[in-house]
């Protein structure tokens, strides 16, 4: 399998490329800037390289420069994946022996899998072409490397205020609205059509946050930690007029994330244990969590979503400790500020983002499918722009952006960001499987890759749980809340009040102190002294499984004097057989992972009463293969 390192700055335009790649059985590996992909190819060779130009120092032309200058490096292939359209760089590349030259306004994917493969089977027409335009000045040359090109701004500003370069994931989608009435008529997400265009909604936001900017304890606290000799009197005195901040600085100096043994009672102390850039970046997050603080939204409480966030930053920490990872710091602000993207939608174009909702609603999707189908840009990409704008570093950004993404794209990341942001990703599903909080998106998504990649055991998983519910009902009344309100909602107790009926799940997996689906079960579950279930959850990593965990599941069954329960399967990969003998003889309904929570209720309200147990002398029938 050939191995191509893809190097660019901007994660919108890098991981859909490397996304699609991967689809074609190409091993991918990711670098966010000139340093990271400098280390990868000295580390991890590789065989083809799709290199951006215009990145922060060492930029495209230094990368490409030092490649050639190394003898195991000066005969790897690369093309260039650009936005610069001069002559003189075609000439430049060409004379670095570069295979291709591809324009990101330009290239479509047929054409960079073309280029791809041909400089994997070894030649390049690029300097030839360029050595004959030199020798004869043809004009014709230059018509064909310039027709048809679409100006793109090359400085930062001005790429802010247009769009991004094209997704490769997103050929499928028109770049401009679809006609009214096309979200109604939709029956899958293929159906769904763009309703703005990325032009639209990044001018948009960017608006609104030009409009709302941090407060002036963050500004004083990015200004004193940017000067040299800075220390934590410095820092501590910058914080000290905001008694708010103070005790919130002070309670997550003594969290789970930060704490080691003794408590802190000082900021001084705090910004001490905590560090000094570290501090910097928790205030900034705090003051991005105080642009929305009093925002109120039809479709998400802000309450819950601010505990869903702090969640999602305890159990990183916690993940990040576990893995003996260097970012345990980093790792709780990054699961603080995961979602905010969605909140920015709600806050600045909440006419247009009504419709992803109403739609992940009709169609039983999360809501990041059909952000990403009909605005083009999912919250992931509005936090990156909004990031970027409150000036956090790139560093920061890319581990945090990704948290949505597959497995194959975050392995595909450079050496510095895939552990860290398979880190944030099995954090946030956590969350989502504990129901610690809502971000709004009711999905719970399995964790099983991720605890396998990260190389946890499965008990290490589940001794993070209970110590993650817990410390995030300690912090989220003392740091969220502001008022003297008696009753923090609930959001486990929420979902289980829109059950007619109690749930006691009888839940088989193959690993289950890593089934997401039975930590869910659990949490909405109501035995009140009835000990028998009155459905059976299966959860099937493959679809493979299925009949090895049938018999547990008979087995489990036999033990609670129960026959013939019917039975939720979710499976993850893979397709059931949904004429297995063990199926067809029981009530069943097969859910695809991941499931959102309204899919998983209507499935477990349907299921009828089980069978009585045998000895009791009645008779059971076995139904027919149809839905619970």
């Amino acid at each position: 399998m050939s191995t191509i390192l893809v190097v660019d700055d901007m994660a919108i335009c890098r991981e859909p490329i490397a996304e699609a790649l991967q689809a074609h059985s190409y091993r991918v590996v990711c670098a966010a800037g000139g340093a990271e992909a400098l280390s990868i190819l000295r580390e991890d060779p590789p065989d083809l390289v799709l290199l951006d130009v215009n990145m922060p120092k060492p930029d495209g032309w230094d990368v490409l420069s030092t490649m050639r200058k190394n003898p195991e490096m000066r005969s790897t292939p690369v093309i260039l994946l650009t936005d610069r359209r001069a002559k003189e760089d075609v000439v430049q590349a060409a004379r670095h022996g570069v295979q291709g030259y591809l324009l990101k306004s330009q290239f479509s994917l047929d054409e960079l899998l073309g280029r791809v493969g041909a400089c994997l089977g070894g030649r390049s027409v690029l300097a030839a072409q360029v050595s004959k335009s030199e020798q004869t000045g043809s004009a014709q040359w230059r018509a064909q490397k310039t027709e048809s090109m679409e100006e793109y701004p090359s400085s930062p500003q001005e790429r802010k205020a247009s769009p991004p370069p094209n997704r490769v994931a997103d050929s499928r989608i028109s770049p401009t609205p679809g006609p009214a009435g096309t979200l109604d008529s939709a029956r899958s997400l293929d159906d769904l059509t763009a309703i703005i265009t990325k032009s639209e909604l990044t001018t948009l936001v960017n608006e609104g946050l030009d409009l709302r900017p941090l407060g002036t304890t963050v500004h004083n606290v990015i200004a004193v930690t940017g000067s040299t000799g800075c220390c934590a009197d410095d820092v501590a005195r910058a914080i000290a007029s905001d008694q708010a901040l103070c005790i919130r600085i002070l309670k997550l100096a003594n969290s789970s994330a930060y704490s080691r043994g003794h408590l802190v009672n000082s900021v001084k102390e705090a910004v001490g244990r905590i560090g000094v850039q570290e501090v910097r970046s928790l205030v900034m997050t705090l003051g991005v969590f105080e642009q929305f603080e009093g925002a109120s939204a039809k479709y998400v409480d802000v309450r819950l979503f601010w505990e869903h966030s702090f969640a999602c930053g305890l159990a990183a920490a916690a993940i990040a400790k576990a893995c003996q990872s260097k970012n345990v710091k980093n790792c709780f602000l990054w699961g603080m500020v995961h979602d905010i993207g969605r909140l920015i939608l709600l806050e600045h174009v909440s006419d247009k983002y009504a419709n992803v909702w109403k739609a992940a609603e009709r169609l039983n999707l999360p809501l990041e499918s059909v952000e990403a189908k009909i605005m083009l840009l999912d919250h992931c990409d509005i936090l990156e722009l909004a990031l970027e704008h409150w000036k956090f570093p790139r560093d920061f950004i890319t581990p945090v952006v990704n948290h949505h993404h597959s497995i194959q794209t975050i392995k595909g990341l450079g050496p510095a960001h895939r552990e860290v942001a398979a880190i944030v990703a099995l954090a946030n599903r956590l969350a989502h499987a504990l129901l610690l909080g809502s971000s709004g998106n009711e999905v719970i998504y399995p964790l099983d890759d991720f605890v396998e990649m990260l190389g946890l055991p499965p008990s290490e998983i589940a001794g993070l749980v209970e110590k993650i519910a817990d410390e995030t009902n300690e912090l989220k009344i003392t740091i969220l809340s502001r008022t003297t309100e008696d009753n923090w909602p609930d959001s486990a107790d929420q979902v289980r009040q829109r059950l007619s009926k109690p749930l006691r799940p009888l839940c088989v997996s193959a690993a289950p102190d890593v089934d997401a689906y039975r930590m869910f079960c659990e949490r909405i579950a109501h035995w009140d002294g009835e000990e028998r279930p009155n459905v059976g959850i299966i959860y099937l990593r493959n679809a493979a499984e299925l009949s090895a965990l049938a018999t547990v599941f008979d087995r489990e069954e036999r033990k609670r004097g129960l026959t013939n329960l019917p039975v939720i399967v979710i499976h993850d990969k893979g397709k059931v057989d949904a004429g297995f003998a063990w199926l067809r003889a029981r009530r069943h309904e097969l859910l695809k992972a991941p499931v959102p929570i309204k899919r998983f209720l209507a499935a477990a309200l349907s299921s009828p009463s089980p069978a009585a147990p045998p000895d009791h002398g009645r008779t059971t029938q076995h139904q027919p293969h149809d839905a619970l």
